[in-house]
């Protein structure tokens, strides 16, 4: 079973006040405008299958693009309620973007009648699963011949260390990322907006052989790291710098 820690009110609280953005224009957030690069320019009349897709920024902004049907699926029910609450609004996503709860460590996953899909997307989800591989296959088996899978987790170098942190050497004051562990893939908990955050570390080749493993091809690869400009912004921590926050893929079946 998965950690639901969106449904814990101290974590679910201080994710709503400091990162939460799903209020805000998708076109002004950094991380969407590499993400968007990953998909394809026309979706108008896909299927689509948004996976963790928390309060549902991605499956709205796909039904205003012209998507036929969305399903947006997340353990926490705080993240479905919001974005169940943000579709009353609109009453475009009525018949076609519906929310579900579900524990994607728990397979098979329920799918809707759309399937097969001609987009699956995922982002910032898949590094908190234990049972990453049987899920993608899944996911596979649920794709249209053609269709992309687009997955954005946590970078491995920033999941590997089990103390993360911005180290800086005592003689040249040189900063650097304490990457370490890397070779040792699995459980890591830290501390992130509230105590006991559980996520699961793969390195890249570790990643690689589940989605290539399954059948898909590499269609595009991308890790996020901030310009000089955003950095200058003061819209990004300064600690952004010293390695990559995201890791960006998409897959063809």
């Amino acid at each position: 079973m998965s950690q639901n820690i969106y449904d814990r009110q101290d974590f679910f609280e201080a994710y709503s006040k400091f990162i939460d953005r799903s209020n805000e224009p998708v076109d002004d957030d950094l991380l969407w405008k590499r993400l968007r690069t990953l998909l394809p320019e026309d979706i108008n009349g896909f299927d689509i299958l948004d996976v963790g897709c928390g309060s549902g920024w991605f499956s709205r902004w796909a039904v205003t693009s012209g998507a036929n049907s969305v399903l947006g699926l997340d353990i926490s029910q705080n993240m479905i309620a919001k974005g169940r609450k943000a579709s009353e609004a609109r009453p475009g996503d009525a018949g076609k973007l519906e929310y579900r709860i579900a524990d994607l460590d728990i397979l098979p996953i329920t799918l809707s009648d759309k399937a097969p899909y001609d987009l699956i997307f995922s982002s910032v989800a898949f590094h908190y699963l234990k049972n990453l591989e049987p899920l993608v296959k899944q996911l596979v088996e649920a794709m249209k011949p053609g269709a992309l899978l687009v997955v954005n987790v946590e970078h491995p170098t920033y999941t590997a260390p089990k103390t993360p942190r911005v180290v800086e050497d005592k003689e040249t004051g040189q900063k650097s990322w304490n990457l370490s562990a890397y070779h040792e893939e699995g459980e890591r908990v830290v501390d992130w907006l509230a105590p006991g955050l559980r996520k699961y570390h793969r390195t890249m080749t570790g990643y690689m052989d589940i989605f290539l493993g399954n059948g898909l091809s590499l269609v595009k690869f991308l890790e996020w790291l901030p310009t000089e400009e955003e950095l200058a912004s003061g819209d990004i921590d300064d600690v952004e710098q010293y390695r990559p926050l995201f890791l960006m893929m998409s897959f063809r079946k």
